[in-house]
């Protein structure tokens, strides 16, 4: 008799579940981030380590330079020209994402991903960040 109330019970909880996964940093945490001031060690030492941090090629500027070469050998020419493009600053992307899946185990799912990204230039100084609020999926 006793089994009957545990089974009911059992599926609840198992059919409900919450998982995150990253550090959830809400507006009052990266209050104190000033642009062309903090450097990457101080938001390191205060948020942790980033999810990912890549060069931003979006946020780059490049340079290109051509030389033109041409060699007269009786009545041919030969021309070569020559392109190097390489970047003016280089600036870096760092991530740090929150991930929060609630519901149930197989039904009934509702995900939501935070953003909180930071562009740093060649010395590691804040060009500028923002938070970006969860985006839901949910799985039926």
């Amino acid at each position: 008799m006793k089994l009957y109330w545990l089974l009911p019970i059992a599926v609840m909880l198992w059919g409900c579940a919450t998982a995150e996964m990253g550090r959830q940093i809400k507006p009052e945490d990266v209050a104190w981030i000033q642009k062309g001031v903090t450097v990457r060690s101080e938001i390191v030492k205060r948020l942790g380590a980033p999810f990912s941090e890549a060069p931003d090629w979006l946020a780059m500027k490049f340079q290109s330079t051509s030389t033109t070469t041409t060699n007269k050998e009786g009545e041919k020419q030969q021309s070569v020209t020559t392109t190097t493009v390489e970047p003016i600053n280089k600036i870096t992307r760092a991530l740090y994402l929150h991930t929060k899946s609630e519901g149930g185990v197989f039904v009934g799912i509702k995900t939501t991903q935070e953003q909180f990204w930071i562009r740093y230039d060649e010395r590691g100084v804040v060009q500028d960040f923002g938070l970006e609020p969860g985006v839901g999926m949910n799985a039926h």
